[in-house]
């Protein structure tokens, strides 16, 4: 009895563990399906440019699945954000974990009048466009359509429908 409930007890931290890389993987493949619902403003940009700061394991899933996949016809290029570095030209989509989010206001500032989308992990950060929500019945997310479209994007009403609406 006690190997069985030992076995069992090993399968359930087992599955346990595995749960955030899960989520992880969970959040790139929403961040890849948000930026389709999302447009530019015009640009000769070959590439679309995804910068992550703070999050090496959501860097690694966005980098696994950037070389699989396209968005628009364009290759998708991985960048690791540094705040320090400035280099906020060639950004399209910016995602700031949860460990970096005392830095949400300084980035907003520095991403002010650029094209890009902010995406966040921590809910009730304001100045995102985009923050994911913790929630054990899935990946849910709140969207702010008015931080969107101050920074010169506009949003798909398909992905609208899809988030919890901020204003």
């Amino acid at each position: 009895m006690l190997k069985k409930s030992l076995i069992i007890l090993t399968l359930l931290l087992g599955a346990y563990q595995c749960l955030p890389a899960q989520n992880y993987k969970f959040q790139s493949l929403f961040i890849y399906n948000i930026i389709k619902r999302i447009d530019w403003p015009t640009s000769s940009d070959n590439n679309i440019v995804i910068g992550v700061m703070g999050s090496k394991e959501l860097y690694n899933e966005l980098h696994s699945l950037a070389q699989k996949q396209k968005i628009a016809g364009k290759k998708v290029v991985i960048q690791e954000f540094n705040i320090a570095s400035n280099k906020v030209d060639d950004i399209h989509v910016l995602y700031v974990a949860r460990s970096s989010s005392s830095k949400i206001k300084e980035i907003s500032t520095l991403l002010s009048s650029k094209p890009v989308l902010l995406i966040s992990d921590k809910p009730g950060i304001t100045g995102v466009g985009i923050n994911f929500l913790d929630n054990t019945k899935g990946l849910k997310f709140e969207i702010f359509p008015g931080n969107i479209k101050s920074h010169q994007l506009s949003v798909a009403n398909s992905l609208l429908t899809l988030g919890i609406i901020k204003e």
